[in-house]
């Protein structure tokens, strides 16, 4: 996902070389260029704390007014909004699919289970899903059920084996191999991973039944936000937030969600999003380095030493996140010069005169001062 990440920002940039990649199971390696001088961060805690979102139309501006020698991606860039859409890349030339492998047909519901590791509660958001949700779906499609993935020996696979006894379960076969099963495959309900999110998305799947549960719940796992309520292919169907345990407590975490779960309609899951992310280009592309020295005096000793790519970087990764504005806004003057402006924000439809000048004004060519 940060290497899809990055070729957008490449494409929106026109230009860079990527680096620091290894994707063994599609033959991608971009070894570490090492660059030198000063360059532009994502950092990891500024990504976290933006649900995954990398600010590419934000970085893009940033690279151009401040000439970095190099931009770096340090967070786990998982949010839909980063990666090229479907629609206009050819992803099967990027992640060429297996010629000999094959994929659940078109009576079959392929099932993805997650187990591994997974199953000692390693991570608190790393859930399995309860069998009466595999019970419903069945129902719904009338599709053959076939359990497909890490099916290691458990309390949990024993339950899944005794409920659907005419199932087939197939175990993993490798990486690559589970990895175009599901791709190929045409009705797919997705484990909660990153790793079957992806095959899925890039699948031509005719329906994906999306838990949004766990680690795919953005209101439960904050870092990310991959539910793509724009693709007519999705389903979602809302749990409520809930956290592992080991195997062998399963009953006691997963016992109270059996039944507290529900089919949603894209519309209801966007209007529940975290806001976290509105506007972050827009105060990007209205940051002045000579305005943020000026509020910052004491960041003159910083700004010899890197630039405008240093007073870029410490706006993005520290006052953005703040609330803090980066440039100076001449109130009175603009307000007078926009009542349209200052009506908005005496109404509530913006928080502030700098807000309206971040998302409207800067764009209608208004001054922020005389």
């Amino acid at each position: 996902m940060m290497y899809m990440t990055a070729l957008q920002l490449q494409q929106r940039l026109g230009l860079g070389r990527i680096s620091n990649v290894s994707i063994p199971l599609f033959d991608i390696h971009h070894p570490d260029l090492k660059p030198e001088g000063h360059g532009l961060h994502n950092r990891l805690t500024t990504n976290n704390l933006q649900n995954g979102y990398v600010p590419l139309r934000g970085l893009a501006h940033a690279a151009e007014q401040s000439v970095p020698s190099f931009i770096s991606l340090e967070g786990y860039s998982q949010h839909l909004a980063n990666f090229p859409p479907r629609s206009d890349f050819d992803y099967e030339r990027l992640f060429p699919p297996l010629e000999s492998s094959e994929g659940g047909s078109d009576d079959e519901l392929v099932i993805n289970i997650r187990g591994s590791e997974i199953l000692t509660g390693l991570h608190a958001d790393y859930v399995l899903l309860p069998p009466e949700f595999y019970q419903y779906l069945i129902e719904l499609t009338g599709k053959k059920p076939v359990f497909y993935g890490q099916l290691d020996p458990s309390p949990y696979l024993q339950e899944l084996k005794e409920r659907f006894p005419q199932a087939t379960f197939i175990p993993s076969r490798g990486v690559a191999q589970d990895f175009d099963y599901l791709r190929k495959s045409r009705h797919i309900v997705p484990s909660l991973s990153t790793f079957s999110w992806l095959a899925c998305w890039l699948s031509e799947a005719r329906t994906i039944h999306f838990p949004i549960a766990g680690v795919l719940n953005p209101q439960q796992h904050t870092l990310s936000m991959l539910l793509p309520l724009d693709d007519p292919r999705y389903r979602f169907y809302e749990f409520p937030l809930y956290y592992s345990l080991p195997v062998a407590q399963y009953r006691d975490y997963l016992d109270p969600v059996r039944t507290n779960w529900a089919p949603v309609t894209p519309s209801t899951v966007k209007a529940r999003l975290p806001s976290t992310l509105q506007h972050i280009d827009d105060q990007i592309l209205a940051f002045s380095p000579w305005d943020y020295l000026h509020m910052h005096p004491e960041k003159d000793a910083f700004y010899r030493s890197y630039g405008d790519v240093g007073l870029y970087n410490d706006f993005m990764n520290d006052d953005l996140l703040c609330g803090r504005a980066g440039f100076t806004l001449d109130r009175a003057y603009y307000a007078r010069l926009n009542v349209g402006a200052a009506l908005a924000v005496a109404r509530g439809e913006y928080s502030s005169l700098e807000e309206h000048y971040y998302r409207v004004g800067q764009y209608g060519g208004l001054s922020k001062r005389p």
